[in-house]
């Protein structure tokens, strides 16, 4: 049996949703800890700006992530308010 193409989008989207769910779990778990050890959500933030600039992508690149990644956000908390 051959995969058509509505099942392979289907299934990247699955993978895709599991990776997330699995990075957001670890995020978490990252998160609480260090607020633990006394670090705040900004300092967080910060870290990863700081981690960015080593990375030096072009700056282009990183603010499209950064939409990216609101849109995201703004999408999740929207799924949120409908599924309370």
């Amino acid at each position: 049996m051959m995969i058509d193409s509505e099942q392979k989008i289907s299934i990247r989207t699955a993978l895709r949703d599991s990776r997330r769910e699995g990075l957001i779990n670890f995020m978490e778990d990252l998160i609480e800890l260090l607020h633990q050890e006394g670090y705040s959500f900004q300092d967080l933030l910060e870290a990863l700006a700081g981690w960015v600039d080593r990375q030096q992508p072009s700056p282009d690149l990183t603010v499209k992530h950064l939409e990216e990644a609101a849109m995201e956000l703004s999408r999740f908390s929207k799924n949120r308010r409908l599924n309370n």
